[in-house]
């Protein structure tokens, strides 16, 4: 009896060696595959950065070609036509923009410091931090500040004297 259990024992584990063996390279090619396919999403996504990268400088392309067009006929233009050329190719560097969801940040007439870097500090009449002047436009894209508007803001210095009067 005693042989019997031994025999069975050692089929017994000889079965779960072999189940061991069978999990061990089961995991082995789940790894392996994992790593290809791993491999093959960061080839994919350089070649889709790539064209993306492509399409977008073909539209800009189109744009310098109109700036070198206005370079050559600027010597011959009239200052009116030139900077209705000038409009026109800005216009034509926002839309690209728009269709990549950047849009110029709305004027705003008080100071943000999310949406705007103060530059300038001038006396004036007007509110403390109202904006006087926007210097450069911001820009959002999907709603998150890419760069934010240079403005010059006022400084009230009357409403400041009286509350250091008071």
């Amino acid at each position: 009896m005693g042989k019997k259990k031994d025999k069975k024992e050692d089929l017994d584990l000889k079965a779960l060696e072999k189940e061991v063996g069978d999990l061990k390279n089961i995991a082995a090619r789940a790894q392996a595959d994992l790593v290809n396919y791993r491999n093959r999403m960061k080839i994919e996504i350089l070649e889709i950065e790539k064209k993306t990268i492509k399409n977008f400088a073909l539209k800009i392309l189109t744009v310098i070609d109109d700036i070198d067009l206005a370079i050559d006929n600027s010597k011959e233009a009239s200052k009116e036509l030139l900077e209705e050329g000038l409009k026109n190719i800005r216009n034509k560097f926002e839309n690209l923009l728009k269709q990549k969801n950047i849009n110029v940040i709305e004027e705003n007439k008080n100071f943000d410091p999310y949406i705007h870097e103060a530059v300038l500090k001038t006396e004036s009449d007007s509110q403390d931090g109202s904006i006087l002047n926007i210097l450069r436009n911001g820009y959002v894209m999907n709603d998150e500040v890419i760069r934010p508007a240079q403005v010059e803001i006022a400084e009230n210095l009357k409403n400041k004297n009286n509350d250091k009067e008071k």
